[in-house]
């Protein structure tokens, strides 16, 4: 049998000291990446009279300065493309943009099919509901919890979810990676993923404790975490592997959802073990150790 809560007061210090660096982080680079759902810009679909590499036609667009733009391809033909340019103004921009372009691929004709807008003003009041989507979503988790569980578990899943969201703000922030609306799709998504995990944990240590009557707690919860191994190991890896062909194979569009969800699934199993499961015990009438 692994004894997992050996190590709980290095988990302590490893998460506590990425919240720390994320703060740090967070002033550091002046706040997060937002793309062109929350800030406003442009999203333009063009097309090439031949194939072209992506990289030439990404190397010509932040030349022009609109480095956070995502660049995606259409199709497999090469020629096909939509451009999001965070930020960008209406006024002399589909000029400069042809001239960019055009100046990378001679002997290429481009077609800008359509360019569609999202002025600053929607991009600020899809950024406002994309946090209440988040907060009512944390209340309803929290309401589920209080009402299916003592004080002491529902505890350790909450702490365990603030965790989590915090690990993944981390990552965004080290990777540097552009908040969309997929992206926060992807939080909420790890947050039900987390909570379902620490819920299975803690149904078994409950069933556990009315099997192992008069035992430590802590002989109590390594016992429930060694049976749910498996079951969370499979389910995390199976879901993992999945989650990181989107990563490879799914172009830039996916890969801001896609490493969320890989950064989540690890944390969420993390979580589950050490940060949820530890903040239980600490909370329960039945600590002794």
């Amino acid at each position: 049998m692994i004894d997992f809560l050996k190590y709980r007061r290095f988990g302590l210090i490893f998460s506590v000291s990425l919240i720390i660096y994320g703060l740090f982080a967070f002033f550091a680079k002046n706040g997060f990446k937002y793309g062109i759902d929350f800030i406003g810009g442009a999203e333009i679909n063009i097309s090439f009279e031949k194939s072209i590499d992506i990289g030439i036609l990404r190397k010509a667009i932040s030349g022009q300065g609109w480095k956070d733009s995502v660049i995606q391809s259409i199709g497999k033909s090469g020629k096909d493309f939509i451009v999001k340019l965070g930020g960008a103004t209406v006024e002399g921009l589909e000029d400069k943009f042809r001239k960019a372009v055009d100046a990378a691929t001679p002997g290429n004709t481009m077609k800008v099919n359509n360019i569609d807008w999202v002025g600053a003003e929607v991009g600020k009041d899809t950024k406002q509901n994309a946090f209440i989507s988040v907060i009512l979503s944390l209340i309803a988790i929290l309401l589920y919890l209080a009402i299916r569980s003592k004080y002491a578990y529902a505890a350790g899943a909450v702490v365990a979810l603030a965790h989590d969201i915090l690990a993944v703000l981390v990552f965004i922030l080290i990777f540097n990676e552009t908040i969309t609306l997929s992206v926060m799709a992807a939080v909420l998504a790890t947050l039900g993923y987390s909570v379902n995990d620490t819920i299975v944990i803690f149904s078994r240590i409950r069933q556990n404790e009315k099997k192992m009557k008069g035992a430590p707690l802590v002989d109590i919860v390594n016992t429930s975490l060694n049976q749910t191994l498996k079951r969370t190991l499979l389910t995390s890896f199976s879901t993992l592997l999945s989650i990181m062909t989107f990563y490879i194979f799914g172009g830039e569009a996916l890969k801001g959802f896609s490493f969320v969800m890989m950064v989540g699934i690890i944390f969420g199993t993390y979580s589950s073990i050490y940060v949820a499961s530890s903040v239980m015990m600490a909370l329960s009438k039945r600590q002794k150790v």
